[in-house]
């Protein structure tokens, strides 16, 4: 087991995925709340919820609502009191969508299949828009996928699951959003785990080819991936249940495990089998390592906990795993090693972002890679992970509105390639036409809140802000796409690619790489100097700054994680810079507040102002 700290990792925030918990009402007193959420300080967000759920506009009452169920059930397990908050929300008559899929998630956190079956059919129904629309068939997917998991893998068999008609509606609409949007990760994923459900294997196809649409990593990464899906798109068509042939089934179950896609070899493989026993562990430690997380928050959760839970939880796996001989004797030291042989599974614990958690995944690629910044350079094992089984205490607590992106420790960066897929496609689904009204609404009302904001704080979260900075940096990339020829039919495709690949590169190899050539210079550091440099080095050596701004134009600011006080000394640097070079930035009004007018600032201008906030920058002859 590598209990370990780990120095470093990525924040990424999916600002336009669909997250129905998450109110689209840009309003004051919900957004207090959800920026509460965001440096897990649950009490502070219950208190804004409440005073939100109070107010004269149906919108802040409906959203408010819907996010005190959600505390209810999430982190205090007051199942009765979330429906009490669910039902006032619904009673609104506003965003009804949203809260149906919440009492679908509530429902299926219960085991209760069918119920979430026919809520989140029930807010599919009432979308009004393409985003409710998405986040009622994911989870009328996972109503059908988890009761199917928990009877195969968990061995809890229950009859309270769709019938045969609602898992082929869920292939159809899963296949619908796959075609509108190949590559995105949470559909692609349902419809692989919904058509193996099935019985259709060629349906099933369509899924893991979408899965794995968006590349690993550069050409030099080394991977299976290529040649796994390769040999998936031969296998997969001849999926039938049942009624498929023992041959076909085998090499289904090690394509799919090669592929890490383990609770879709479970689905597929023979009572017994060793990936079945593996799936079982996977599900057992997510739910150990939430439980943790959850009483973590709430000041009652103690880290033995979390560790114990896993010790346990190994020892069990332990003599399920198939062997030559006789069954070695189990010592936690040897089990991290043979479940990445035979798994690419990469387990470990420690402190990130200030709290003690774990971040378990599988390896998907790796290559060595040189990072070099101000002519220091340190040699790193780059690693991508996939697979994700827990991503951390804050990715848990943030509920999929952001994410942990990536981990340096000593010599290797880790990359969590899901939260880059997500991001680069919601960047893209973002430039969408028929959104482009409603978004401009969005940044207006921001706009002016954010004056407000940084008349009374001068460094805080300006939601305003990190929306124009997004969209100004989209806009950027889409017409420089267009400038080299990139025709409109592949324009969606080349920029999901090309913004997947800046992100990387910026947020992980920039922002870890940092890390290491910090580690190698001054182990000293403390976490917040360390955190401070990464984000210097993230920003300064961006080719679009402003599509990675998100990390620290975060909720964060301030806070007391190590994150968050290093965002509140890059803002202030900012500030002190745009005052200093005032003259150079068109449109800036000195007079007023200078974080509101950030977006003036070009990727170049930007680059300039990390760069010279950087000890290393700043040495002589650099």
């Amino acid at each position: 087991m590598n209990a370990l700290r780990w120095f470093a990792l990525g924040i990424l925030l999916f600002p336009f995925a669909l997250h129905g918990q998450y109110s689209r009402e840009r309003v004051s007193l919900v957004l207090r709340g959800e920026e509460a959420l965001q440096r897990q300080e649950v009490g502070a967000a219950i208190d804004a919820f409440r005073a939100a759920a109070r107010d004269t506009s149906v919108a802040r009452r409906a959203a408010a609502e819907r996010m005190l169920g959600i505390i209810s059930w999430r982190f205090y397990h007051e199942n009765g009191r979330a429906r009490e908050h669910f039902g006032a929300a619904l009673a609104t008559q506003h965003d009804t969508a949203a809260t149906l899929v919440e009492l679908a998630r509530l429902a299926i956190s219960e085991g209760r299949y069918r119920q979430a079956f026919t809520f989140a059919d029930r807010a599919r129904a009432a979308a009004v828009d393409d985003i409710a629309r998405r986040g009622a068939v994911l989870q009328m997917a996972r109503a059908v996928t988890e009761a199917a998991l928990a009877a195969r893998v968990d061995d809890a068999p229950s009859a309270d699951h769709a019938d045969s008609a609602g898992v082929a509606s869920v292939v159809s609409e899963l296949l619908a959003l796959v075609r509108e949007t190949p590559g995105r990760v949470d559909e692609s994923h349902q419809l692989l785990l919904a058509a193996l459900i099935a019985g259709d294997g060629a349906a099933a196809t369509s899924g893991a080819d979408s899965y794995y649409l968006v590349d690993v990593g550069d050409a030099s990464m080394q991977t299976a991936i290529p040649a796994t899906i390769a040999e998936l798109d031969k296998v997969l068509p001849a999926w039938h249940g049942d009624h498929t042939r023992a041959i076909d089934r085998a090499r289904l179950v090690a394509a799919l495990t090669r592929a890490r896609l383990i609770d879709a070899a479970a689905l597929v493989a023979t009572p017994g089998a060793e990936v079945i026993a593996y799936a079982a562990y996977c599900r057992r430690m997510a739910r150990t390592a939430e439980e943790y997380y959850r009483r973590a928050l709430l000041g009652e959760g103690r880290q033995t906990d979390l560790t114990r839970g896993y010790i346990r939880a190994s020892h069990d796996l332990w003599p399920r795993l198939t062997w030559p001989g006789a069954t070695p004797r189990y010592y936690p030291a040897a089990v991290d090693a043979e479940l990445a042989r035979r798994f690419g599974t990469i387990l470990q614990l420690g402190i990130t972002g200030g709290y003690y958690d774990m971040h378990m995944a599988h390896v998907v690629g790796a290559e060595r890679r040189v990072i070099s910044q101000y002519s220091k350079r340190a040699a790193v094992d780059f690693v991508v992970i996939d697979g994700i089984v827990t991503n951390g205490l804050q990715s848990w607590a943030w509920d999929d509105a952001g994410g942990h992106g990536g981990w340096q420790r000593s010599d290797t960066i880790v990359q969590v390639r899901p939260i880059f897929v997500e991001h680069a496609i919601s960047l893209w689904v973002s430039a969408d036409t028929a959104r482009r009204e409603r978004e401009e609404r969005s940044i207006a009302s921001d706009s002016v809140l954010d004056w407000n904001l940084a008349q009374s704080d001068s460094i805080a979260y300006l939601p305003g802000v990190a929306a124009r900075l997004r969209r100004d940096g989209r806009e950027a990339l889409i017409d420089s796409l267009r400038r080299a020829g990139v025709s409109d039919l592949m324009l969606g495709s080349v920029f999901v690619r090309v913004a997947s690949r800046l992100m990387r590169e910026s947020s992980i190899i920039a922002h870890e790489g940092r890390h290491a050539i910090d580690e190698m210079l001054r182990p000293s550091l403390s976490p917040e100097e360390r955190e401070f440099r990464a984000k210097l080095s993230e920003i300064g050596f961006a080719e679009r700054p402003k599509i990675v701004m998100s990390s620290i134009v975060h909720p964060n600011i301030g806070d007391a994680t190590p994150h968050g006080r290093a965002n509140a000394r890059v803002m202030l640097g900012l500030i002190r810079w745009m005052r200093a070079h005032a003259s150079e930035v068109t449109g800036l009004v000195i007079n007023r507040p200078m974080l509101p007018q950030l977006p003036l600032l070009s990727d170049a201008q930007l680059r300039r102002a990390f760069r010279s906030m950087d000890p290393l920058a700043l040495q002589p002859g650099r």
